[in-house]
C-alpha cells in the first residue's frame, strides 16, 4: 500500500529542501506502484499547495480522505485548501471533522477560530483559541490570535481558564501592547476575580485587619499584580481605591509598622505609578510624610544604618526615586531590583543614549519648539511591551493585509525596502514597523530628544536593530536627500502648524509608486476634546503638572455628563496622556472633505482605510467592495457615526 520508509524520508528531504519538481517527478513514478498510497498523495497534494495550485490540491486531498476516511491530516489539509479558495464552510466542516477525530489537534482548533474570526464570529473564535491552548500552552500562535481578537471584542462572560492565558498575554515583552487589551482584562478582573469584594473593604473605617486583608488578596491576584507592572490600569473604580490603599501604606509606613509581607504588592503599585507618572496626585498631609520619611532616610544613610526597602517602596509610590538626593548613594536589595531598573537604572540609559542622537537641523519653527518642550518634559505614550509580527515579510505580503485599492504587481519590489516614519515618538510605531517588513531599514524621525532616546532603549531591549533614530523636524527633512518606499505618519501632521506643508514635504520624498500611512484627528470625533479644551483655554491653565492633575480631578468631580466620554479614554489615566489629550500646544483636526481637498491638492490616492474594525461597521451598511475606496459614502457613514474615527482617521495613500 505504501512506498518504504527510505523513499519517503528521500521525498520529506526534497520537500524540506524546496525541490518540488523532483519531488513531483519521483511520486508519481511511486504511484505507478502505489497507487492507492495515502502519504504519497498527501504530499502532492501539500506541494501543489505551496505551489499555489488550490484546485489540484484540493483533488488529491478530496482522493487522501476517501481512501483513508479517519485520517485525520488528509481531512486538516483539505481545510486549509478550501480555507485558501474561500469555501469557508467546507473548511469549517473539515476543521470539525478533523477534531472529532482527534480533540487534540490544536491546530485544527486554531485555525477554526481564525475562520469565525473572519466572519466575525469573535465569541466563537476565543472560544477555539483557548481550546487550542488548554491542548498546547506553548503554541505561541494562538496567544497572537487570542490578542488579535481581544483588541476588537469585548468579553462579557466568564472564560474558563483565559486568567493565566491573559497572565501570559502581559508577562510576554512582544506578543501585544497591553492597554490594547487593558478593557478585556479589566472584565475579566471584574468577572473572574474576587477585586470587586476585596476593594469594597476600602469603603469602610479602615482597619488595621481590614487594611491587610485587602493587601493579602489583591497580592493573590496574579493577574491584577502583572497587570500593574505593564500598563496604567484605565479604571476609576481602581485608581480611587488605590489612592485611598497607597495613603494607607503611607500612613503604615510613617508610623513603621507596614507589615514585610505585602512588599511585592508594593512592588506592582509602585511600579503602576511610575508607569501613570504619579496621576493620583498628593494631598497637603501626605507631602508631609514623604518629607518626613525623606530625612528618616537621610539620616540613617548618615549613620551607616540599613535603608528600609518598605520605606523606599513607599515613596517610590509618590515621586520617581530620582528625584531623592539619596537615590544614587544606597545598594538596593535584591527584591527591590526591578525598582532601581525601572527608576534609575532605565533614566540613566536614556540619559546616555540622548547624547548620541544625531540632529538633522536645528529646530526654528515656532510651532516645533513649542512640541518639541512638550514632548521633552513629558515622552508621550510610555510603554512596556508591544505587538511584534512573528517574524517579517515581504513588503507586498504586508501591503496586502490591508486589502488596499491597490495593484501589488505595480507596487516596487524592494527586497530592502527603505521606510520613514515621521514622528517615532517613543518608538512604538517604529518598532512595529521594523518587526514587519523583511530587510527593511527604517530611518525614525521626532522633535524631541527625550522620546527618541526612550525609543532607543525599547528597540534594543527588544533587539530591534535596523532602526536608525534621529532627532529633528519635518519641515527639515528634505535635507536628508532620500527617497523612501513607504512613508508612515500617524498622529504626528495634525500638531504642525501647518500639516499642508508638512504633509507635502513627505509628498516630496516618495519613491514613484510607494505608499504612505496618515494618521489624523477627526473634528467629528473629537467634539467632547473641543469643550474641554475651550474650557482649559477659558482658565488659561498653562500644561503644568500641579494644573493637569488638579483639572483632571475636577472633571473627575463634575456631575456634568458631556465629560463622561472623557473619563474612558485610556490617555486620561497618564499625565503625558492627558497633556497630549487635552493640553496640547498645537492640534488641528480634520474632515474627510478636507482630506480629499488635500489629497487633490498633493496628487495623491486614496487607497483605504487602515483600522480593521471600522472597516467591518462600514461593511455592514455598505457591502460592496468598491464602496470601501469612496470617500464620499465614507462621509455620509461618519456623519451617522461621528465617533467611528475615535481613534483618528488612518489610511494609505500613494502618488498618482
Amino acid at each position: 500500500m505504501e512506498p518504504s520508509e527510505i523513499k519517503i524520508k528521500e521525498l520529506i528531504l526534497l520537500f524540506d529542501n524546496k525541490k518540488f519538481d523532483e519531488l513531483l517527478k519521483l511520486s508519481n513514478e511511486l504511484l505507478d506502484k502505489f497507487p492507492n498510497s495515502i502519504l504519497l498523495q498527501n504530499i502532492q497534494g501539500v506541494v501543489h499547495t505551496e505551489l499555489k495550485n488550490y484546485k489540484l490540491a484540493k483533488n488529491l486531498f478530496i482522493k487522501v480522505v476517501n481512501l483513508s476516511p479517519n485520517y485525520t491530516d488528509g481531512y486538516y489539509n483539505l481545510a486549509n485548501i478550501y480555507n485558501k479558495l474561500d469555501e469557508k464552510e467546507k473548511a469549517i466542516k473539515n476543521y470539525k471533522k478533523v477534531i472529532e477525530l482527534d480533540n487534540n489537534y490544536f491546530k485544527a482548533h486554531n485555525n477554526l477560530g481564525n475562520i469565525y474570526r473572519k466572519k466575525g464570529l469573535n465569541k466563537k473564535a476565543i472560544e477555539c483559541y483557548l481550546s487550542t491552548l488548554e491542548i498546547n500552552s506553548n503554541y505561541k500562535v494562538a496567544y497572537y490570535n487570542l490578542a488579535g481578537v481581544l483588541q476588537f471584542y469585548i468579553l462579557d462572560v466568564e472564560y474558563k481558564n483565559i486568567n493565566k492565558y491573559l497572565l501570559h498575554l502581559l508577562k510576554e515583552k512582544i506578543i501585544v501592547r497591553p492597554n490594547s487589551i487593558a478593557s478585556n482584562v479589566l472584565n475579566i478582573l471584574y468577572l473572574n476575580t474576587d477585586i470587586k469584594k476585596n476593594l469594597s473593604l476600602m469603603k469602610d473605617k479602615i482597619t488595621i485587619e481590614n487594611f491587610n486583608c485587602v493587601l493579602e488578596n489583591l497580592q493573590k491576584n496574579s493577574l491584577l499584580m502583572q497587570f500593574m507592572k505593564v500598563c496604567p490600569i484605565p479604571d476609576y473604580y481602581i485608581e480611587k481605591n488605590f489612592v485611598k490603599i497607597r495613603k494607607e501604606i503611607l500612613n503604615h509606613t510613617y508610623k513603621s509598622n507596614i507589615d514585610k509581607n505585602h512588599i511585592n504588592f508594593l512592588i506592582s503599585l509602585s511600579m503602576q505609578c511610575f508607569l501613570n507618572e504619579y496621576i493620583y496626585g498628593q494631598s497637603k498631609n501626605e507631602i508631609e510624610k514623604i518629607q518626613n520619611i525623606d530625612e528618616r532616610i537621610k539620616n540613617n544613610l548618615k549613620e551607616n544604618k540599613k535603608i528600609s526597602d518598605l520605606e523606599i517602596l513607599c515613596l517610590s509610590c509618590y515621586e520617581p526615586l530620582t528625584n531623592f538626593s539619596w537615590s544614587n548613594k544606597i545598594k538596593f536589595s535584591n527584591k527591590l531590583k526591578v525598582i532601581f531598573e525601572l527608576h534609575l537604572n532605565q533614566n540613566e540609559i536614556e540619559n546616555q543614549i540622548s547624547k548620541r542622537i544625531k540632529s538633522i537641523s536645528k529646530v526654528e519653527d515656532r510651532v516645533s519648539i513649542k512640541v518639541k518642550k512638550q514632548y521633552e518634559e513629558n515622552p508621550y505614550p510610555r510603554w512596556e511591551n508591544l505587538g511584534l509580527s512573528i517574524q517579517p515579510r515581504k513588503i507586498k505580503a504586508v501591503i496586502n493585509d490591508s486589502a488596499l485599492n491597490l495593484d501589488l504587481n505595480k507596487m516596487p519590489n524592494s527586497e530592502c525596502p527603505r521606510i520613514l516614519i515621521a514622528g517615532c515618538g517613543t518608538g512604538q510605531h517604529a518598532i512595529t514597523t521594523a518587526s514587519k517588513y523583511k530587510n527593511s531599514k527604517i530611518l525614525a524621525l521626532d522633535l524631541s530628544f527625550s522620546s527618541l532616546s526612550y525609543a532607543k532603549r525599547k528597540a534594543d531591549e527588544l533587539k530591534i536593530g535596523n532602526i536608525d533614530f534621529i532627532q529633528g523636524d519635518i519641515l527639515d527633512l528634505e535635507s536628508i536627500g532620500s527617497k523612501f518606499d513607504i512613508i508612515e505618519s500617524v498622529g504626528v501632521l495634525h500638531h504642525m502648524k501647518n500639516p499642508f506643508k508638512g504633509w507635502k514635504i513627505l509628498t516630496s520624498l516618495l519613491n514613484n509608486n510607494s505608499l504612505m500611512l496618515i494618521g489624523l484627528y477627526s473634528e467629528k470625533a473629537r467634539q467632547h476634546i473641543i469643550q474641554i479644551k475651550n474650557k482649559i483655554n477659558t482658565l488659561k491653565l498653562q500644561s503644568n503638572y500641579k494644573n493637569i492633575i488638579k483639572f483632571r480631578k475636577d472633571l473627575i468631580e463634575s456631575n456634568n455628563d458631556q465629560w463622561k466620554l472623557i473619563k474612558s479614554s485610556p490617555d486620561f489615566y497618564t499625565v503625558s496622556g492627558v497633556r497630549d489629550l487635552l493640553f496640547h500646544t498645537q492640534e488641528h483636526r480634520f474632515t474627510i472633505s478636507k482630506i480629499k481637498e488635500y489629497l487633490d491638492k498633493l496628487g495623491l490616492i486614496f487607497l483605504g482605510f487602515e483600522d480593521q474594525l471600522v472597516k467591518e461597521n462600514y461593511k455592514e451598511i455598505y457591502t460592496s467592495k468598491v464602496d470601501l475606496y469612496n470617500l464620499d459614502k465614507w462621509e455620509k457613514f461618519e456623519k451617522n457615526n461621528p465617533r467611528i474615527f475615535a481613534g483618528m482617521y488612518q489610511f494609505w495613500c500613494k502618488k498618482t
